[in-house]
């Protein structure tokens, strides 16, 4: 069986298992192709996930630059202020929007709506971007002064499991639920320039954790492509 078609059947295993455990609820699959060729990454895109994260912005230039991909493309890593002008004109959502700087810097380059979403570090890392959630309801408030950012939705990376034990899936199930209970929190707010329609949590160690606590995109690298290299063909 070539490459392509193994992808193929895991996507559509994924999916199969999606449904199975959101019900009527839909849940996007989106393909983390980093490090992932342009073939590849067409072959899930073919066996229908739903979007594609990448997650810098010159390897996203590189393989999607002269021939988009069929389904929307997400910026899901740090968005350096030097490649905002790049940024724009290429992804289809921003889902890293962690401070104000990068906000500003969107908006005085925009000329059009772009879709983003607010990163947040509901694991407190140090090493990781991301509002602390704390620091979200008001970031959000202040979100009807954004001139041409829509903000989507929420968006995290949750720790690591640090080993295989009972208590640490607890962790990582209670920061899920922490970071759906903020979802839900600041969507009843009802803010109109805020509508917060999407979720993005869960990889491909736990997004079927992440889909029982509410997600609504997920975002699967090696559970598609397996593990990664770091050669790029485009």
């Amino acid at each position: 069986m070539s490459e392509i078609e193994v992808i193929g059947d895991r996507v559509r295993a994924i999916k199969e298992r999606l449904a199975a455990l959101a019900g009527a609820r839909p849940v996007k699959l989106m393909a983390v192709t980093k490090f992932q060729d342009r073939e590849l990454a067409m072959a899930a895109v073919d066996a229908g996930v739903d979007a594609i994260g990448e997650n810098r912005v010159q390897e996203a230039q590189d393989k999607w630059g002269h021939v988009r991909p069929p389904v929307p493309l997400h910026a899901i890593g740090h968005v350096q202020t030097n490649k905002v002008k790049y940024a724009i004109g290429l992804f289809d959502s921003i889902d890293t929007l962690d401070s104000v700087r990068i906000r500003k810097a969107l908006d005085e380059k925009l000329d059009r709506r772009l879709p983003v979403m607010v990163e947040v570090n509901v694991g407190r890392e140090v090493s990781k971007y991301g509002l602390d959630p704390g620091e979200v309801p008001g970031f959000l408030a202040e979100a009807q002064r954004f001139r041409w950012l829509d903000v989507t939705g929420l968006m995290t990376v949750l720790p690591k499991a640090r080993d295989n034990s009972v208590e640490e899936s607890r962790r990582i199930r209670q920061h899920m639920q922490e970071m759906a209970n903020l979802w839900r929190m600041c969507r009843s707010e009802g803010w109109p320039w805020a509508p917060l329609d999407e979720l993005s949590m869960g990889m491909s160690g736990d997004w079927e954790w992440a889909v029982e606590a509410g997600a609504t995109v997920v975002r699967l690298g090696s559970r598609i492509f397996g593990l990664r290299t770091n050669a790029v063909r485009n």
